[in-house]
């Protein structure tokens, strides 16, 4: 059996273990990332979109609607009538390429495409090649910030490449709800940040371009027309501060604009049912300062027979008299 000075550690690391539990289980709990804002899209307006389009890049420019599109044999650069979907011109790529994202620096425009790694800078009126630049890996989406080109390559992963030569200056890596964020397609910059689309997906994503951090995420889902694929095409035209998505062989293009979505109705309340507590961490407070009392004043009784008996009791009752 314990002594008198075995049972008082006894008790001393109850206590501490009793009330610094819950403790420094909230400190293993706290959170030390920004979580994402979510929305839903709401619809304002509708035009007709080509849907033998499989699109890769839609862009406004001093409100001109400009459109990349994919598939081997099928790529194409178009000018697109906005208010009517009718496609003004056309120029088509090499059948062995892919047309991918695009974007414009000042009245040229730059287009990726998917696995040839090459880049090709138009004349924006004429769809002249005044250049091309090659890179290493996929090209996804394209975007300008006004100093740099931004772009996607499927991964979490974003290029900063100089908006003259294509050269790959730095890269930020994208994270959503501290989760690292990959398949980041079609890239449109709209007042100073980053959106995106996540390829295979209905959702669209709003990036920090210093942090890297998802502070945006908004569900696009239910615009999706009869037979069109995934979502892939954010415009943003700035003369009318408008936002328009579309995707690969949709039949409409969407003006939206985001609000926040409602929450889930409340479940009815279910009858109380007592249980035993199973744990320390469950200790209701007020029954918590009842233990602490009991203890403290066991403890108490303990030090005072301890002082009683010259601090230790014999083992058998102690010596004849």
């Amino acid at each position: 059996m314990l002594g008198g000075r075995g049972v008082l550690a006894v008790l001393c690391t109850t206590l501490f273990l009793l009330f610094s539990t819950p403790i420094m289980g909230a400190q293993d709990g706290d959170s030390a990332y920004v979580r994402a804002e979510s929305y839903v899209v709401v619809e304002q307006d509708n035009v007709s979109h080509d849907l033998t389009a499989y699109t890769q890049g839609l862009e406004f420019y001093e409100d001109r609607l400009f459109e990349s599109t994919g598939k081997y044999g099928n790529s194409t650069l178009r000018e697109v009538n906005h208010s009517t979907g009718e496609i003004i011109r056309s120029i088509n790529l090499d059948a062995s390429e892919f047309g991918e994202g695009i974007t414009f620096v000042d009245d040229e425009i730059i287009q990726l495409t998917w696995k040839e790694g090459v880049a090709y800078r138009y004349d924006m009126e004429t769809f002249e090649i005044i250049a091309n630049y090659t890179y290493d890996g996929e090209g996804w989406g394209l975007a300008f910030d006004g100093t740099h080109l931004i772009m996607s390559n499927g991964s979490n992963v974003l290029q900063f490449r100089n908006a003259s030569t294509f050269e790959l200056e730095s890269t930020l890596n994208v994270t959503l709800n501290n989760e690292s964020l990959s398949r980041i397609n079609e890239l449109e910059m709209v007042n100073g940040l980053l959106m995106a689309n996540i390829y295979q997906t209905e959702e669209i994503v709003t990036i920090d371009l210093v942090s890297g951090v998802v502070i945006e995420h908004i569900d696009a889902s239910g615009l999706k027309p009869e037979g069109g694929e995934v979502l892939n095409g954010i415009a943003f035209d700035s003369t009318t501060q408008s936002l328009w998505i579309t995707g690969k062989y949709w039949s409409k293009m969407y003006n939206v604009t985001f609000t926040v979505p409602e929450p889930p109705p409340l479940p009815e309340p279910e009858p109380e049912v007592e249980a035993p507590e199973s744990t320390a961490n469950s200790v209701d407070p007020i029954y918590s300062e009842i233990i602490l009392a009991i203890l403290l004043i066991a403890v108490v009784i303990l030090i005072t027979m301890t002082l009683k008996d010259g601090g230790r009791n014999p083992r058998n009752g102690g010596p004849p008299k």
